[in-house]
């Protein structure tokens, strides 16, 4: 008898599949914003509903189980109505739908919550495919140059930098969309993201990237991908 009740208090294998679509889909999304939008410093805020929707798997249980979901389902919704991000709309419903999903309790909901569950997580692979595909594969815009702590602004080697290009943008350097300047950090001077047309060639690039390169103050140039901020990295 004992060992009957033990069988029946184990979580279901629906709600747990529901469980772990959510988990999967929380992942995909804040890797996602970490890889596309770059949001370093509040990087833990986006990893925090990945971790809320992991916790119910650590349960064995029924019931302890189906509590954690309705926490972490409400927690997750909660942080996406405020924008961190909105996607994750998607497995804050899918941890709900887990908390319901257990046929033995009642039947056709837990159908229904499987149903809605699975085209919910279809959804959110498309969402978040449409998102991941183009930064992981979309070509450079422009370039991110980085310059030392002495580099300002105001000194003769800025215009170096920013005005000659632009003037030089008629012969092959292709520089349009304007030049945007970043604040310095702690050790470094400004960085300058400057974009080329989108039809610059690469030995255009190439020439581009030498001539910024060899600027006075200039430590690093790296390519600049609008929708992944990690490959922007050098």
């Amino acid at each position: 008898m004992n060992r009957q009740n033990l069988t029946t208090e184990k979580v279901h294998a629906w709600p747990r599949a529901l469980a772990v679509a959510a988990l999967l889909t929380s992942t995909l999304t804040a890797g996602w914003s970490h890889l596309a939008q770059g949001d370093v410093s509040g990087v833990w805020v986006g990893w925090l509903p990945a971790v809320m929707t992991a916790i119910p798997l650590f349960t064995v249980r029924r019931k302890p189980f189906e509590y954690a979901c309705l926490a972490a389902g409400v927690l997750v919704l909660c942080l996406a109505v405020v924008g961190v991000p909105l996607v994750m709309i998607f497995p804050a419903a899918l941890i709900l739908l887990a908390a319901v999903a257990d046929p033995r309790r009642a039947p056709r909901r837990a159908r229904v919550s499987v149903l809605v569950g699975v085209l919910l997580a279809i959804v959110a692979g498309v969402v978040l495919a449409g998102g991941i595909y183009p930064a992981l594969t979309s070509p450079p815009v422009g370039f991110i140059v980085h310059t030392n702590s002495e580099f300002t602004v105001t000194e003769p080697t800025f215009e170096r930098v920013v005005e000659r290009v632009v003037q030089r943008a008629p012969t092959g350097y292709g520089v349009e969309g304007g030049v945007r300047v970043d604040a310095a950090g702690d050790d470094e001077g400004p960085t300058i993201t400057i974009q080329f047309r989108s039809n610059l060639p690469a030995d255009g690039q190439e020439r581009l990237r030498r001539h910024l390169a060899e600027v006075p103050g200039v430590t690093k140039v790296c390519s600049w991908y609008r929708d992944n901020h990690l490959r922007s990295r050098c």
